[in-house]
């Protein structure tokens, strides 16, 4: 049986990734160094699976979280306008600096800016919106260096790492596209590199659209935030088990609404968010069921004797098991690149691995 390990996207949340790999490497899911026979992600989770590929232990991946912040990952965008950058370094000071390296309240608001009129303000604005080019509000040149030094290309491009299944988005088709260090569904084995990391993190609008060859990719969760069907195709014949971990609540069994109407803008975004992300795994997990009941009815009609069309038949699929939140997390966690914040989510997601992998031991 072949195991597979799939990382949902979620920004500064991906901390909760390295908790719940913690688990696995614990109770002995998973070789440590060595991951899984297939990991895939999106995303964040494609920068945890690659770093999975790279055959880096649970400690040193902890040790580069703690050691990452803010400012290795984004700073404000070379596209916006000159007359708006003092204003946006202000309004997205949380974004743009980490407690770590001076906090946000080193940013105030120019003198300048506060003299504005309103007409002022919206003239600036739409400066913005007219810009040309504008790709997105934060450069990621930050996230490129970062994610360099944490990456081993040439073993994850080699016969030792797991194999690899990255997601994004294409840009100008919105088709999901499907980098992966293996043959998969007639194609051959591509060589994974870091533009395919930044493709599947490029958040539009927030980010730059990266290129790769002559096509421009976006954020593969616009598309499949949790990519099962390239796993199942991957794996061919071979019986699966399947772990998906999510940073949304999770509970396919409840039709009764669990959370309550949001009071804010903010915790209206939140869960506009989660909900959004979560979608592309409902119906991925609803078509691997429906998938599952055609091959039962499949297998009891030629059982029966019927006779069957021809071409190969589905194949029944265990369900994932999935590791996942109990409640909602903050939206500010996404932004979060600070250590407290980080030791938060590792504590978390290995509580809620051993709980999940305890339940379906019962």
């Amino acid at each position: 049986m072949k195991k597979a390990l799939v990382l949902s996207g979620g920004g500064a949340r991906g901390a909760y990734h390295v908790g719940v790999i913690e688990a696995l490497v614990e109770t002995g899911w998973m070789e440590d160094g060595r991951g899984p026979d297939i990991v895939a992600g999106t995303s964040i989770g494609a920068i945890n699976a690659a770093a999975l590929a790279s055959g880096l232990p649970v400690a040193r991946l902890r040790e580069l979280w703690l050691r990452m912040h803010t400012e290795d990952v984004h700073r404000l965008s070379h596209d916006l306008p000159p007359v708006t950058r003092p204003l946006l370094r202000f309004l997205l000071r949380n974004v743009l600096t980490s407690q770590a390296r001076g906090g946000a309240s080193r940013y105030a608001l120019p003198p300048a800016e506060r003299t504005r009129s309103a007409e002022s303000l919206l003239q600036r604005f739409g400066a913005l919106f007219r810009a040309r080019p504008f790709r997105g509000l934060l450069d990621t040149t930050p996230w490129r260096h970062t994610l360099a030094a944490w990456m081993d290309f040439p073993r994850i491009n080699g016969p030792d790492a797991p194999a690899l299944l990255i997601t994004a988005t294409e840009l100008q088709s919105g088709a999901l596209e499907v980098f992966c260090n293996r043959p998969l569904q007639g194609r051959p084995a591509q060589t994974i590199g870091i533009d395919h990391l930044l493709a599947s993190c490029s958040i539009p609008i927030v980010y730059p659209w990266t290129e790769i060859g002559q096509r421009k990719y976006w954020d593969g969760a616009v598309i499949a935030n949790t990519p099962l069907d390239p796993v199942i195709d991957l794996a061919g014949e071979d019986e699966l088990d399947i772990l998906v971990v999510m940073m949304t609540p999770w509970n396919p069994s409840s039709d009764s609404a669990s959370v309550a109407a949001p009071g804010d803008l903010v915790q209206a975004a939140t869960l506009a968010l989660d909900w959004a992300l979560l979608a592309s795994y409902r119906v991925a997990f609803e078509a691997l069921e429906q998938r599952n009941r055609l091959a039962e009815a499949m297998a009891r009609l030629r059982a029966a004797g019927l006779e069957l069309p021809p071409g190969p038949a589905p194949r029944p699929i265990a369900l994932p098991t999935v590791i996942a939140p109990p409640s909602l997390m903050p939206l500010d966690w996404i932004i979060d690149y600070e250590s407290v914040n980080h030791h938060r989510l590792f504590a978390q997601g290995r509580t809620d691995a051993l709980r999940a992998l305890n339940s379906r031991r019962a």
